[in-house]
């Protein structure tokens, strides 16, 4: 079926300067964003990716709605990048590479160089859908604000088509001779708040499954499509039996692969509970003390991310709070635990005491949600700030077969270097001890550490003369767990980051020192690191 795309096509005419004004506070509603920018086959010369966010944040003010736009993906295709396939063609091809994000949640917007043979500016959207085409052209203003003016009224324009407005002079409700961002009008016009949106549009768009509260708790029906969301990496396609089994505490009752990980699927969505009201309450209250903390340290990447929640069963992988895609999943055995002696009468340190412990815990998992939309900026914390080596190491069945994939950490991609040898590297792996029929979580858990060299462009772990796998404990890497602050968390530098993160809250919150001896140096660079990439606007 052809997708349908609204259109737009904009002469290039003279316009004025617009003043872009910081946010001074946060809107209750937050649309995402996920841009995908086509470049050639060789991954060269990407199309124009000018986000005027500011300006396009201003135009959809009065709705109280605010823009995350994660961060950029690259699609190498030459052809779909200078409008010589169609738009349907495109949409399967980047389907079928898995770079469409969310469960139609989130809005996919791809940046060209021509849409349909036609270069920009021009701007093609998916009515009530989640699919832009954006072609920005060349600046052929003479002042640059004009042109970015130009931009940001591209992107809100089509943004409108997702969220269901149609063009004004098709809309009875919209006056085509006011300025919006759907009629006519100087493009500065259409996107200034004053006359950007109608009360009617707002009312429309408001309505749309692509506006989400700030903090959202998704029903037993959302969720049980949002947990099985691999559209930001894969989970479930990588699953192994043994750890189907401990993940949802019985035999799985099959023996081919493909069964074992449609029947965990199956499992996963059979978990899914409804908040109750107590539970919102108490998790909305953390959630905007978090805010308050962050905001007050300026940690603007964690704060304008949304904050989405799915309740499972406690059975669900020992009841451990884990994520997937966007959404944090927290059990009913966790929140019962976090939130246990609250009332509205509560002593006040009682109350920082579980606000800490709470705050500390949603921060850790809201880290993991970055780590996948902002995976470039987390790259630059373990390449060139704690030195870690990434790499691929080559599959061994023995690992394979009891292997734990970390929800948070699926992709065991980083590797920790051997300061005697150039060539060696030590690769962290959690593992199912390899007696019991249905592994417990957390006990049957072992973390082993497989020494691996350089195969060509990739690695393997080394043998003995047996051809058994050569391994050690994470203890006897005396460097490796002396190098951070925190004892938990080092299979994975996701995990290091999450928990790390989550005891630096806790000393904001609390008004505390964080800094220790233990992995000072990690930890110095760590702060660094969160001053040059979480402290963004």
């Amino acid at each position: 079926m052809r997708i349908l795309f609204l259109s737009i096509f904009f002469l290039i005419f003279i316009t004025q300067n617009t003043q872009a004004q910081d946010l001074n506070s946060l809107k209750p509603y937050i649309l995402i964003v996920q841009p995908i920018v086509l470049q050639n086959n060789k991954g060269e010369n990407p199309a124009s990716i000018n986000i005027p966010k500011k300006l396009i944040n201003k135009a959809y003010e009065k709705a109280g709605i605010s823009f995350r736009f994660l961060e950029p993906i690259y699609f190498n295709n030459t052809k779909a990048r200078d409008g010589k396939i169609n738009l349907d063609k495109i949409v399967q091809i980047a389907e079928k590479q898995k770079l469409i994000k969310g469960q139609n949640d989130i809005v996919n917007m791809f940046f060209v160089n021509a849409v349909d043979g036609n270069k920009g500016p021009l701007g093609r959207a998916k009515m009530n859908g989640n699919l832009i085409f954006i072609s920005l052209g060349e600046n052929k203003f003479k002042s640059y604000e004009k042109y970015r003016n130009m931009q940001a009224f591209v992107i809100a324009h089509e943004i409108g088509h997702n969220l269901s407005l149609r063009h004004a002079v098709d809309d009875p409700d919209v006056e085509n001779d006011i300025p919006n961002i759907q009629g006519e009008g100087e493009f500065k016009d259409r996107i200034n708040p004053k006359y950007s949106l109608n009360e009617y549009q707002i009312n429309k768009i408001l309505k749309s499954p692509l506006i989400h509260p700030r903090v959202k708790f998704l029903s037993k029906k959302e969720g049980e499509v949002a947990i099985l969301d691999e559209s930001f990496e894969p989970y479930f396609s990588n699953l192994q039996i043994r750890e189907i089994t401990t993940f949802i505490n019985e035999e799985v009752p099959h023996k081919n692969l493909s069964k074992a990980r449609d029947f965990a699927r199956k499992k996963f969505q059979s978990a899914v509970i409804n908040f109750n009201s107590k539970e919102k309450e108490i998790i909305t209250y953390a959630v905007n003390e978090v805010l308050k903390t962050l905001i007050k340290n300026n940690i603007s990447l964690m704060y304008n991310h949304p904050w989405r929640f799915i309740k499972v069963q406690s059975w669900l992988c020992g009841g451990f709070a884990h994520t997937r895609g966007t959404y944090i999943i927290l059990s009913q055995k966790y929140i019962d635990r976090l939130i246990k002696g609250w009332d509205e009468n509560i002593d006040k340190n009682l109350k920082s005491d579980i606000i800490s412990k709470l705050g500390g815990l949603l921060v850790h998992e809201q880290m993991h949600s970055l780590q996948r939309t902002f995976k470039s900026s987390f790259d630059k914390l373990y390449l060139n700030y704690w030195n870690f080596e990434r790499g691929k190491v080559k599959t061994e069945k023995q690992i394979e077969l009891n292997q734990v994939s970390n929800p948070d950490a699926p992709i065991p991609e980083w590797l920790i270097k051997n300061e005697k040898s150039l060539n060696e590297f030590y690769w962290v792996r959690t593992l199912l001890n390899k007696s019991p029929k249905i592994p417990i979580m957390g006990k049957d858990f072992q973390d082993k550490v497989f020494i691996v060299e350089r195969f060509n462009e990739n690695f393997k772990v080394k043998k003995d003369l047996n051809k058994n796998l050569i391994s050690l404990e994470l203890s006897d890497i005396v460097f490796y767990k002396n190098s951070f602050p925190v004892n938990r968390g080092l299979d994975h530098p996701n995990e290091i980051s999450a928990y790390m993160f989550s005891e630096l809250f806790k000393a904001l919150y609390l008004n505390k020192e964080y800094i220790s001896d233990k992995g000072k140096t990690n930890t110095l660079s760590f702060l660094n690191w969160i001053d040059a990439e979480m402290k963004l606007n």
